[in-house]
């Protein structure tokens, strides 16, 4: 693991443990529904889906065909939800392959749409 990617890995976990910081700031929906999506996952696999995330991110960041900071990356019980606006056809397959190829990604859902004018 070069670097970059420990180094991503290390702020996203260390993101992940300040969540109820930023959530408390929020609306207590948006708290709730934070809540809901955690309560049918161990802590483990909350962990693991954590590292995919990061994993998935970090490979979209660094190939130069995709656009990684427009594709919102959610990850629930190793499953991946790609969502996003990107230019083209091309981008999409890339970055569904990039997902696909994450080591513990076990099925990968894209919501990207084209981005046309």
């Amino acid at each position: 693991m070069n670097k970059a990617v420990i180094s991503l890995l290390f702020i996203g976990l260390g993101a992940t443990s300040l969540t109820g910081c930023w959530l408390a700031a929020g609306a207590a929906g948006a708290e709730g529904a934070y809540v809901a999506t955690q309560e049918d996952r161990t802590a483990g696999q909350t962990i693991d889906d954590q590292t995919i995330l990061m994993s998935v991110k970090s490979k979209l960041l660094a190939d130069p065909d995709v656009s990684g900071l427009k594709i919102n990356v959610d990850v629930h019980k190793s499953e991946v939800t790609l969502r996003g606006f990107v230019p083209t056809q091309a981008e999409i397959n890339r970055t569904i392959e990039l997902a696909k190829a994450t080591d513990g990604v076990t099925r990968v859902d894209s919501r990207l749409v084209l981005d046309r004018p």
